[in-house]
C-alpha cells in the first residue's frame, strides 16, 4: 500500500518570507509570492551567474531514492562538517538524493526567529564531501548556509554563501525548508520535490512528497504540467537580479485566475483533503466521454481537449468521482457546474497519453493558506 507525506510549509503570512494571499471566491482571488521562501527549490542560477535554470535541470534531479542523514545533534548553530558526515553517509551512492534531517522545525518553528538562530549549517568541508559523492540534490529541513543568519542585519555578499556556491556551483539542486521528516519511518525513501514549472527561473516554490510502499527500483518520470508562461492570469517576475547588482537572483509570481496546470477545489474542506492523498495508483483514464461507465471513480482522467461539458456532467452526475483531471481549461461557469458533482478538479494537464496502467500519479500542489486554488506540478512514474 502506498503512503505519501507532504513535507511543505503552508504559504501564508510570515515575518520573513513574503506573500500576499487574498481569496474570496473562485471569481476573486490573488496569490503573490515574492521571494525564495517557504518550501522551495534552488536552481544553480539562484546564486551562480549564468548557472542552469529550472528549465535546464531535468526533473529526475529532484525525484528518486533518497538517503536520510540525521544531523539533529548540530542544532544550536553548530557546523555540519565532513567529520560529522563521514560515518553517516557511508551508504550514499552516486545519483542519490541526500536528505539532511535536523527536525529543527519541531523544536523552533520556522515562524520564529529562533529557527534561524539555532539552525545547523553545512560547513564547507561538509559541502565538499557531499559533492564528492556525486549526488544529484540535497534536501534540508533548516536554513543551511551560515551566512543566511545575517540576512536580516546586513547585505550578505554572494561569495559569503559558501554552501550555495559549492553545492549549486557543482550543478546539484537544493530543496530548502522542508518539514515533517520525522514522519518518515525508514532511512531510505522515494521522494519527489516538485517545483511549479516556471520557465528559465532560478527556483520555485515546491511540494516535496515522500512515498513509502514503492518497489525498490528506478522509475521513469513523465511530467504532465504546462510551463507557467506569463498571461492575463499569471505573472512571474524577478524580485532580485544579478543585472541590478543584487547578490542573488530570485523569482516571484502573481496568480489571479485559472491558467496553466492548477488544482481547484469546491471548498476549503476538499482543498485540505487533497493533501492527504497525493499519490495514487488506481485511476480511470478515458479518451472519449462514451468510455465513462456507471461505476464510482477515485480518479477520472480525460485525455481530450475537445469535450462536451454538458455531456460530461450527464456522465458524472449519477456516479461518485473524487478527483477529475482534465487536459483543457474549463471556464468559470463550467467549473462551477462540475463542482456540483466533483469536489476536486485539476486542469490543463498534458502528456496524458503517456500514463500507463501501472503508473503512479503524483500530485504536487502548493499549499496556500485559506485558499481553494493552487498551482500544481503533476507527474507520473512507472
Amino acid at each position: 500500500m502506498l503512503k505519501s507525506i507532504n513535507h511543505s510549509n503552508v504559504i501564508g503570512d510570515h515575518w520573513n518570507w513574503s506573500s500576499n494571499i487574498y481569496y474570496n471566491s473562485l471569481e476573486s482571488f490573488e496569490i503573490e509570492v515574492t521571494k525564495h521562501g517557504f518550501t522551495h527549490v534552488d536552481a544553480p542560477s539562484h546564486m551562480i551567474q549564468n548557472g542552469k535554470s529550472l528549465s535546464d535541470c531535468n526533473l529526475d534531479l529532484l525525484c528518486g531514492w533518497a538517503k536520510i542523514v540525521d544531523v539533529s545533534k548540530c542544532i544550536g548553530d553548530k557546523a555540519i562538517t565532513s567529520q560529522v558526515l563521514e560515518d553517516k553517509i557511508q551508504s550514499v551512492n552516486s545519483g542519490d538524493i541526500v536528505i539532511l534531517k535536523s527536525n529543527l522545525n519541531e523544536i523552533y518553528p520556522n515562524t520564529s526567529s529562533e529557527y534561524w538562530i539555532n539552525s545547523p549549517y553545512l560547513e564547507d568541508s561538509g559541502s565538499n564531501l557531499l559533492i564528492s559523492k556525486k549526488i544529484k540534490s540535497i534536501i534540508f529541513d533548516f536554513p543551511q548556509d551560515r551566512a543566511a543568519k545575517d540576512l536580516q542585519h546586513r547585505v550578505v555578499m554572494n561569495k559569503e554563501f559558501t554552501e550555495h556556491q559549492i553545492v549549486l556551483g557543482a550543478g546539484v539542486m537544493h530543496v530548502e525548508h522542508v518539514i515533517k521528516l520525522e514522519k518518515i519511518q525508514n532511512n531510505e525513501v522515494f521522494i519527489c520535490a516538485l517545483p511549479i514549472k516556471l520557465p528559465k527561473a532560478d527556483g520555485g516554490n515546491c511540494m516535496p512528497i515522500s512515498i513509502q510502499g514503492l518497489d525498490k527500483r528506478e522509475y521513469s518520470i513523465i511530467d504532465h504540467s504546462k510551463d507557467m508562461i506569463n498571461d492575463n492570469s499569471f505573472k512571474s517576475f524577478l524580485t532580485l537580479s544579478f543585472d541590478k547588482g543584487d547578490q542573488v537572483q530570485e523569482t516571484g509570481f502573481l496568480l489571479s485566475g485559472f491558467t496553466h496546470t492548477m488544482f481547484i477545489a469546491s471548498d476549503n474542506k476538499y482543498y485540505e483533503e487533497m493533501f492527504t492523498k497525493l499519490v495514487v495508483d488506481r485511476f480511470d483514464k478515458v479518451k472519449n466521454l462514451s468510455e465513462i461507465n456507471d461505476k464510482d471513480k477515485e480518479i477520472l482522467i480525460i485525455d481530450n481537449n475537445q469535450i462536451d461539458f454538458e455531456l460530461l456532467i450527464q456522465k458524472i452526475k449519477n456516479i461518485k468521482v473524487e478527483v477529475l483531471c482534465l487536459s483543457n481549461q474549463p471556464n468559470l461557469t463550467e467549473i462551477n457546474k462540475l463542482h456540483k458533482y466533483v469536489s476536486k478538479i485539476f486542469i490543463n494537464l498534458e502528456n496524458l497519453d503517456k500514463i500507463k496502467p501501472e503508473s503512479k500519479i503524483i500530485f504536487g500542489i502548493l499549499k496556500i493558506a485559506k485558499c481553494n486554488v493552487a498551482p500544481a506540478r503533476i507527474i507520473s512514474i512507472y
